[in-house]
Order: C-alpha cells, then sequence, then structure tokens
C-alpha cells in the first residue's frame, strides 16, 4: 500500500512562497507602523515594516507556480460560501519568547475572522494543498528577534499598552507571494477576493 503525502510542490518544479492574509487600512497601519516602533525600543529586536504588516488567514509555503490556478479557483470556492466583512480589533500586546516575536492581538477572536479561515481551510484542503492545521491563533508581528524584558508571556509589565483598541474593516482578502529582496522580504498580492 503506497502512502499519500499532501505536498504543494514537486521535485525541480518552479515555487513561490504564498499565504492569505487581510491588510490594515491606512489608519490601522500607520497606528501599528507606530506601535511597532516603540515596541522595537522596548524589545530592541527588528520592526516589521509598515508595508508587511498583516494578519496571516492560511500560510502555505511553497508552492509550484502550475498549481497558483488551482489555488486562486479553491479561494473562489471559499468566496462563494457567503462570507462577510467584519471589523478586526487590535486590543493586546503579546510576547512569544520562545521565537522572539512580539506581536498584537484581539481579546475575542469575530465569528467571521473563524467563517473566513475554516471556509479557506476547506476548499485548501479540497483541493488538495497542504498547510498547519492546528488552531487559528489570530496574530499581527510587529518585532522580530525580541528580548523583551518581561519574562511572561502576559507583558503587561514592561512593554507599553494599547490606550484604545486599533480597529480596521476587513473587506478583502489577498493571496499574497513572499519575495526576499536586498531590503528584506517584499510581500507582493496576486489574487484578491471581496467579503459580501
Amino acid at each position: 500500500m503506497t502512502q499519500v503525502i499532501e505536498t504543494n510542490t514537486a521535485a525541480g518544479e518552479e515555487t513561490v512562497r504564498v499565504f492569505f492574509a487581510i491588510w490594515p487600512d491606512a489608519a490601522a497601519k500607520r497606528q501599528l507602523d507606530e506601535l511597532a516602533e516603540r515596541l522595537e525600543a522596548v524589545c530592541e529586536g527588528r520592526k516589521v515594516r509598515a508595508e508587511n504588516i498583516h494578519l496571516t488567514l492560511v500560510f502555505l509555503g511553497e508552492v509550484s507556480v502550475d498549481r497558483l490556478d488551482a489555488l486562486c479557483l479553491a479561494a473562489n470556492e471559499a468566496r462563494g460560501t457567503g462570507l462577510r466583512a467584519f471589523d478586526f480589533a487590535v486590543e493586546e500586546i503579546r510576547y512569544w519568547k520562545h521565537n522572539h516575536i512580539v506581536y498584537a492581538g484581539t481579546s475575542g477572536i469575530p465569528q467571521e475572522l473563524l467563517d473566513l479561515v475554516g471556509a479557506l481551510q476547506s476548499a485548501l484542503s479540497a483541493a488538495g494543498f497542504s498547510f498547519d492545521h492546528q488552531a487559528y491563533v489570530p496574530h499581527i508581528t510587529l518585532v522580530r528577534k525580541a528580548r523583551c524584558p518581561a519574562p511572561s508571556i502576559e507583558l503587561k509589565a514592561g512593554l507599553p499598552e494599547l490606550v484604545q483598541p486599533v480597529v480596521w474593516p476587513v473587506r478583502e482578502w489577498v493571496l499574497v507571494k513572499s519575495e526576499q529582496a536586498s531590503g528584506g522580504l517584499v510581500y507582493i498580492p496576486i489574487g484578491r477576493w471581496p467579503l459580501a
């Protein structure tokens, strides 16, 4: 009996690194960038560039260029499930000490976000794509290689607190390819899908 292993690539094929995500609007991006600058000063890490601040929905990693059309078709399938627009509120700052990342999160995940992630995962699985099936934890990476002063994951001491939530209207999701450039990672949208 032959075991079938899910993969997004085949040997010798040209690949691209891709993921589905949502991007903040201009006002939220500016607020998150300012927050990242403050966090970078406290944690001595490297802040994420403003244009790269996003919320990942599903990360696929390396995918064969030949399978990008199938990936877009899967996103079309997800779109057909009646996904609704929503507002995303950044309410917390947290630190993952194990991988040295400071991130922004939410205290309550909107049901519409869970519906979007679930619809994408279902459509991608049906199309034969592989991805991480762990429970979805929405987070917006703000600082990498961080060494924060607070030893606990709660980080109430030592990090700036949000005076008020950063809220942005989510009206679409995007398929993005990630490329390495001289200035660091560059994220290039290759598909967009509106929310109702």
